[in-house]
């Protein structure tokens, strides 16, 4: 049966493969006139094959009260995630803690 117009066929064209982690998965067809609208199949080994997209990484710091009320944007860092990485920059914007722990281990 066609998975879009849900009609038997006589010549199913598989146009997917669900794949299951705890068990068998099962495969999707469609007529050959439906088949035409679903995007061709990937290989997954060849998505393993893909360079990883490096990503950014972005941490805004504020200062707030024992409320929650933010009372002063510091900025923010921006950083790639990935294989490389840049240094989060040392300026009065972004001090280091000043908490009892990691005071010690300086």
């Amino acid at each position: 049966m066609c998975a879009r117009c849900q009609r038997t066929t006589e010549d199913p064209v598989l146009v997917h493969e669900v794949h299951a982690a705890t068990g068998p998965g099962f495969n999707v067809y469609a007529c050959p006139e439906c088949a035409d609208h679903y995007p061709p199949l990937t290989d997954p080994l060849e998505l393993l094959e893909l360079t990883p997209r490096r990503s950014r990484m972005t941490i805004r710091v504020y200062k707030v009260t024992a409320e929650g009320a933010v009372t002063e944007d510091r900025g923010e860092v921006r950083t790639w995630t990935g294989s490389r990485i840049d240094p989060t920059p040392q300026t009065a914007a972004f001090p280091p803690c000043m908490c009892a722990g990691c005071r010690s281990t300086r």
